[in-house]
């Protein structure tokens, strides 16, 4: 299995992550909680242009790949955290703004908060 193969590895070429970054999106279409991993992967390919670079796999990197390693074993084709329906702002009765680096507020049904965005 192609996952495997780079889990065992220290390092890889950017041709064969970007491979890899493709085939994990591809299959982001069917598990769609899988496109919030790719970040970790993304990131070691920042600043680098050439398919022949190496790119050193890192402890995060490993732990993402035996993520996805240890989902695809145990993934029974079924997902649990999405409804068959969409519910939008109206339905929610659900509605936000913001102001830029100034200040936040929503109304949730009669209820609603705001305040002033922290400085830090």
């Amino acid at each position: 299995m192609l996952l495997h193969n780079f889990y065992k590895r220290r390092t890889v070429k950017l041709k064969k992550l970007h491979s890899l970054i493709g085939l994990s999106n591809f299959s982001s279409q069917v598990i769609v909680r899988g496109r919030a991993f790719l970040g970790r992967l993304l990131d070691l390919t920042m600043g680098l242009r050439q398919p022949h670079h190496h790119i050193r796999l890192r402890k995060g990197s490993e732990k993402y790949l035996l993520l996805w390693i240890r989902f695809l074993d145990e993934f029974n084709g079924k997902s649990v955290f999405l409804d068959d329906a969409w519910e939008t702002s109206h339905t929610l009765e659900l509605y936000t703004d913001a102001s830029g680096s100034i200040a936040f507020s929503a109304v949730f049904g009669k209820h609603w908060f705001g305040a002033e965005w922290p400085v830090s």
